[in-house]
């Protein structure tokens, strides 16, 4: 995509620049009109283009949507960890000599790095403690009451959703993106040919290039000498 140096937001406003200015300005259409630069052909890029800036619009909104995601996970993960493993610790202390009561409660195990595993852990955690009734007794007398054991474990449920909703966000952005940069890589190619129809169209008349906002270089174009004043 060579015409794309800065922003797209740069990109997107001298492309309709070019585009409504070579429509609407009386001497560049009737010379890129010669090389079949038709008005219909300007109107295609310009719904093309109109296109793509709202698949950028939608993309951009997106991907907004998903660092709200990733925010709430970050900061529910960061409030339910600690809990979680100030529980765990407890209990490896409690039952250090039970092994069956360990392996209930998946203590057995290396903690897990991913996300799903993490979850499924602490999720079997909570429900098969909660469940049982001998070390619920036992935990009660060191105030870790089975209300704020339910409690967290409905923030690992609060967690488990934000994750979905984050991956699932991801996801819809990952899409967007793509479908934006076909569009953009459609629309930039058929940018190009119109550059280069100008660009030979008014190799003669560097101004009207500049007009259209397109850079002229000092080699290979020829000024028009200035109308005289008298």
């Amino acid at each position: 995509m060579r015409h794309i140096k800065n922003s797209l937001a740069d990109y997107f406003f001298k492309a309709r620049h070019a585009l409504n200015t070579a429509r609407k300005n009386d001497r560049v259409y009737p010379l890129i009109a010669e090389y079949n630069m038709t008005y219909q052909k300007i109107d295609f890029g310009l719904a093309l283009l109109e296109k793509l800036m709202a698949a950028d619009k939608h993309k951009t909104e997106l991907h907004g949507k998903q660092l709200e995601a990733h925010v709430i996970l970050k900061n529910l993960l960061t409030e339910v960890r600690p809990v979680y493993m100030s529980h765990v610790k407890l209990m490896e202390t409690k039952y250090r000599k039970n092994p069956e009561r360990l392996e209930r409660l998946m203590l057995l195990v290396p903690r897990e790095r991913s996300i799903n595993g993490w979850l499924r852990q602490a999720d079997t955690f909570y429900s098969n403690l909660i469940q049982d009734a001998e070390m619920m007794d036992r935990l009660e007398e060191n105030t870790i009451t089975l209300d704020k054991l339910t409690a967290s474990h409905a923030k690992i449920k609060e967690v488990e959703w934000a994750y979905n909703n984050h991956s699932e966000a991801k996801g819809v952005s990952q899409d967007a993106l793509e479908a934006r940069n076909v569009l953009l890589e459609e629309f930039d190619l058929w940018f190009n040919e119109f550059l280069r129809i100008c660009k030979m169209a008014l190799r003669k008349h560097p101004q009207l290039l500049e007009v259209l906002g397109i850079t002229v270089l000092s080699k290979g174009y020829v000024r028009e000498k200035p109308e005289p004043l008298l």
